[in-house]
């Protein structure tokens, strides 16, 4: 039995009873609001319920088209000049005029493939923007042309039914503390994309290949639709690829997230690829990059030009659409399931109460009679 006729069951029938209880105080009208504003209700907090645990983040990533100053102004009304008006015997009022100011404001704005922002912006009654409002420090660093990422919000069923898809064939607790947060865009369009997991991998290497990888994905964002995420660890377990899918339940559905396992920080001892799901053609791809990563040093620049080369070769991002008969088993939060049921229980009552002392019946000339 569906959810959500299980909620809808106690104001469906609750009105009747309460009609079988307050048989005079309780009109036809009034049971039929009470089944029909109940009952949307009660739908409407399941619905978006299950929207919100749909929704995920996914990250986009391109190049810097522009970046330029905005300047503009309006006119903005107020009201001044407010006085005590005599409105009659024992009557007074506020009166105002209403006055007119010119307001300027100046943004710093970029612009990029995949979306555009604003690194800051002012409204003020100055003219002199320039002297008073000089340019971000990320607004002079931004350099048109350099790699772009920006986070996308998508529907993630995946992400709604974690359960459909992995197993608790290695468990995360396992690798409490070693598990990396997912990466994030931060200052507007960076993000390092390059993690490490106790490894003594060198800082420049990892820095290198970070910039490498971005500046792959100028193109390969754009034809591949591809976000990639490398991790470098001293694990020598390659299970532990596992247990960070199921920590990031899979990643995102454009992600290509390669694990490189290391114990001198200069060759390879295992490597693995996690995307989504194998069904969507890329069984060849996760070959070729596993065992092409094996026989490659640590180097950023082969490490880079192997990756992207690879991805552009045999990669095929995978669709949501493959993933939407998951859809069905979706299901809200549990604080939300709460809410519903308390709207569908208690609410029901309270809106029976609330008629027992109000009637309301629309077939009447007056429509509301306080008892």
């Amino acid at each position: 039995m569906s959810p959500i006729f299980l909620l809808l069951l106690f104001p469906l029938i609750w009105p009747f009873i309460a009609k079988r209880i307050w048989n005079a105080e309780i009109t036809w009208t009034e049971m039929g609001l009470n089944i029909v504003i109940i009952s949307v209700l009660t739908v409407a907090t399941f619905q978006l319920g299950k929207y919100g645990a749909t929704q995920d983040v996914e990250i986009w990533n391109g190049v810097v088209t522009n970046k330029k100053v905005d300047d503009g102004s309006y006119v903005r009304t107020y009201q001044c000049n407010c006085r005590s008006q005599s409105c009659g015997k024992d009557c007074t009022t506020t009166v105002c005029d209403t006055c007119y100011e010119d307001r300027y404001t100046r943004s710093y704005d970029g612009f990029t493939t995949v979306g555009n922002f604003t690194f800051d912006s002012i409204d003020t009654t100055s003219r002199s923007r320039r002297n008073s409002f000089p340019p971000p420090l990320t607004y002079k660093r931004c350099v048109v042309g350099e790699p772009a990422s920006r986070e996308h919000g998508y529907t993630n069923y995946v992400q709604a039914v974690p359960q459909s898809l992995f197993s608790d064939t290695t468990s995360v607790e396992k690798y409490v503390g070693k598990i990396p947060n997912y990466p994030r865009v931060f200052n507007f369009y960076h993000i390092n994309r390059v993690l490490n997991v106790g490894s003594s991998v060198p800082g420049n290497t990892q820095t290198a290949l970070n910039d490498q990888l971005n500046q792959a994905l100028i193109s390969l964002g754009k034809s591949k639709q591809a976000n990639i995420v490398v991790i470098f660890t001293n694990i020598a377990d390659p299970s532990y690829r596992y247990a960070v899918e199921k920590a990031w339940l899979g990643g995102e559905k454009n992600d290509i997230v390669l694990f490189i396992g290391t114990q001198d920080g200069k060759t390879v001892q295992w490597a693995d690829v996690m995307t989504w799901a194998l069904n969507s053609g890329n069984e060849l791809f996760h070959v070729k990059m596993r065992d092409g990563l094996k026989q490659l040093p640590i180097d950023a620049t082969q490490l880079s030009t192997f990756i992207a080369s690879t991805i552009a070769k045999e990669f095929d991002r995978p669709e949501m659409a493959d993933y939407q008969y998951l859809e069905s088993e979706v299901q809200p939060a549990g604080w939300v399931m709460g809410l519903a049921i308390f709207f569908s229980i208690v609410g029901s009552m309270l809106l029976t109460l609330l008629f027992h002392r109000i009637d309301v019946d629309f077939f009447r000339r007056s429509r509301y009679r306080r008892r």
